[in-house]
């Protein structure tokens, strides 16, 4: 759970016409039919095999803090965005309904529904925009984290990239990022709010800001000890290597190369590192990594990498595409009101109707075969099978939300996840899914 705690109110991080429409429906009197809300992708964004769904643990406490406050509703009727009875009705809004989603650190492939949302249809409507925005940007990073550490190869991964975007995305970014495989966070509130491990190396103005860069390494030593990483090509890389091990007398720990060719800059650093007997020292490197280019250097004598704006930014896939649809509304017009199944025919962007269900079969071997999806209630109602497991579990029952989030725990069902998949296809794009989703009406 969140350490430091932040009571603000999370009901304004939606769009207008989110509250227009809740509007009409209060009129119209259908705010409170029964409805059923699905989470999920069409397609997987730049052909990638797999996505990694992650940020339902922020989610449920944004919910639980998704309530209006006397300010937001003073704007709201300053405004005249909404009607007077509108307005008694969110004074008053909590979330009292269920959802049922894939855990954090689950793979996901086109049409898996990692969230189901079913309450009154104004109370699960009006959640679409503050979900999605959650869901896309937590899913995007561990996505990208989870291909970049397979790239690594076991090799040491730190997320960097706090600068590169808005500070509070940076937070839930390293946070995606930690679930999605890398070792440490350079953001120090991702530590504080989820004990995340954090970590630092030193910077080019560091090394600037004094009269030469040997008074500069001097001084890191002198107060930061040798457990430090020195930054080696302010000026010159090997006059920085050789000035790192004369400020350390051989005892550093390592390294950072972040600019020039790395894989020839490592091959040189690692010879004279050793040639003046700091054998032990680690080469770490940086300066916009994706997996691609880790995937490239990863054969260099290269013991660390630094991934940040690629990372932070979903390696160039911002968005994890999920979409909001209503699937099952109250048919109030029968005389013994029940669920009816609704989707869109929209060309290019037909929906299923029906509150779905899922599971992955696996083979013998335990490599996942395919995704089944079924709009039968009673499908899942035995237990699985050896070679199967169902992907859903409760996040929130009659508005209580479960404590299911810790990221130690999320962060290991990812690496069983990922398990799954063969590691040939793990950092393809630009083509198929790695399964097929069966669809079983």
């Amino acid at each position: 759970m969140d350490k430091s705690a932040k009571p603000t109110s999370t009901a304004f991080l939606t769009d207008h016409y989110e509250l227009t429409m809740l509007d009409a429906l209060i009129q119209s009197g259908k705010l409170d039919n029964r409805a059923i809300f699905e989470v999920f992708v069409r397609d997987l964004p730049s052909g990638m095999p797999f996505g990694v769904f992650a940020g339902s643990g922020t989610l449920a406490e944004s919910i639980a803090r998704f309530s209006f406050t006397e300010n937001q509703i003073s704007f709201l009727r300053s405004s005249n965005l909404v009607s007077d009875e509108t307005i008694k009705w969110l004074s008053d809004y909590t979330f009292s309904g269920d959802i049922l989603a894939y855990r954090e650190g689950e793979l996901y492939f086109p049409n898996s529904p990692v969230a189901i949302i079913e309450a009154g249809l104004g109370e699960a409507l009006i959640l679409e925009t503050l979900i999605l925005s959650t869901l896309n940007h937590a899913s995007s990073i561990a996505t990208a984290a989870a291909r970049i550490t397979h790239a690594a190869n076991g090799k040491f991964v730190m997320e960097a990239g706090s600068r590169r975007i808005h500070p509070e995305a940076a937070v839930h970014a390293a946070r995606a990022a930690y679930i999605g495989g890398i070792h440490v966070t350079s953001n120090l509130e991702a530590g504080l709010r989820w004990g995340i491990p954090t970590a630092g190396t030193a910077s080019h103005a560091f090394t600037l800001a004094y009269p030469s860069e040997l008074e500069a390494f001097n001084s890191q030593m002198e107060f930061l000890g040798g457990d430090s990483i020195f930054l080696v090509d302010t000026y010159d890389v090997i006059q920085g290597i050789n000035n790192a091990v004369e400020a350390s007398d051989g005892n550093l720990k390592g390294i950072r190369l972040d600019s020039g060719d790395l894989k020839k800059g490592a091959l040189t650093a690692r010879t004279l590192l050793d040639t003046l007997g700091a054998k032990d020292a680690q080469i770490m490197v940086s300066g916009d990594l994706d997996e691609h280019q880790i995937e490239q250097l990863c054969e260099a004598p290269i013991d660390a990498f630094e991934s940040g704006h690629r990372l932070v930014t979903g390696s160039g896939v911002p968005s994890a595409g999920f979409v909001y649809k209503l699937v099952e509304i109250e048919d109030t017009h029968t005389p013994e009101s029940s669920m009816r199944p609704v989707a869109k025919t929209s060309h290019g962007k037909k929906s299923l109707g029906g509150k779905k269900h899922a599971k992955r079969l696996l083979s013998g071997d335990s490599i996942a075969v395919e995704e089944v999806i079924t709009i039968d209630p009673n499908a899942f109602s035995v237990p699985h099978g050896k070679n199967e497991r169902y992907l859903q579990a409760p996040l929130c029952i009659n508005g209580q939300f479960l404590d299911d989030w810790e990221l130690n725990r999320a962060r290991a069902h990812l690496q069983r996840s990922i398990a799954e998949i063969p590691k040939d296809i793990r950092l393809r794009r630009d083509g198929p899914p790695a399964i097929p989703t069966v669809i079983l009406n």
